[in-house]
């Protein structure tokens, strides 16, 4: 059960400037265009189907100025998965781009870092620095999860099912999570917000959205002794549409599989 298929599907993405896309004084030199892409990413090993983010809605797109492609729950019947199957919803963290259409899920217990849920649910989450990052529909809909028993949390590091590993390393968002997937091509690491972008990782320059900026130093340390370089898996970068073949002709530039 250890050799996962992966793939990304790609529903929205938003204009900006390098400058915008990493931590610390500008530099005016870098005043090109760097794009964010938003993806969620999905494990599958004959029936057995995990997704990592569920990503936001159309409503959240236009409120937030996000160009919105496609519901990317919606795409999952067209590489044949119909998420009432789908058992296990690994939330990477909670910041609004990676926890909307959770409801889209029904059968499926949502794995969190448990630091992530306290953190949001606690007395930090109402400050101005904190509260633009999340949607509230959003996080009230895991905590009633949790009455439901639908919410599994972990503290550090898990393998939740054989071949799929969940990794605190936290930086960005108190409980941000990597998750580790085996392959035939090796471990992929599904590294969601630990680099948004490839250079974010390869530059050792974290994004300009800081949680704890020392753990997001030590992030990009945890996430390379995981992997080789070619199987880390950014965020929001663009160039993973074009670093991965399509899913299928007809999906082109909307779902690319990664291993």
């Amino acid at each position: 059960m250890k050799n996962w298929q992966v793939y990304a599907i790609k529903y929205a993405t938003r204009e900006a400037k390098s400058r915008e896309n990493f931590y610390g004084p500008s530099d005016p030199h870098e005043d090109d265009s760097m794009p964010l892409d938003y993806y969620i990413w999905v494990a599958v090993n004959g029936k057995n189907v995990v997704v990592v983010d569920t990503g936001f809605n159309e409503t959240v797109a236009n409120q937030r100025g996000r160009t919105f492609f496609r519901c990317p729950v919606s795409v999952l019947p067209q590489i044949g998965i119909d998420p009432a199957d789908v058992s296990h919803v690994v939330v990477s963290h909670m910041h609004y781009d990676h926890v909307g259409n959770s409801e889209k899920f029904p059968q499926a217990k949502f794995v969190v870092q448990e630091s992530e849920m306290s953190f949001w649910t606690g007395k930090y989450a109402s400050k101005y620095g904190f509260n633009h990052l999340v949607e509230v529909d959003d996080v009230v809909y895991l905590v009633k999860e949790n009455f439901k028993g639908m919410v599994h949390f972990v503290n550090g590091s898990e393998e939740i099912l054989p071949g799929i590993t969940v990794t605190k390393t936290g930086g960005h968002s108190a409980g941000l999570q990597v998750v580790t997937v085996e392959t035939e091509k090796g471990k992929v690491v599904l590294a969601a917000d630990a680099t948004h972008f490839y250079r974010n990782i390869q530059e050792d320059r974290p994004f300009s959205v800081v949680g704890n900026l020392a753990e997001m130093y030590d992030s990009f340390e945890i996430v390379r002794k995981l992997t080789i370089p070619e199987l880390i898996i950014p965020g929001h970068d663009p160039l993973v549409m074009e670093k991965f073949p399509p899913a299928t002709a007809e999906l082109e530039g909307i779902v690319v599989r990664i291993a």
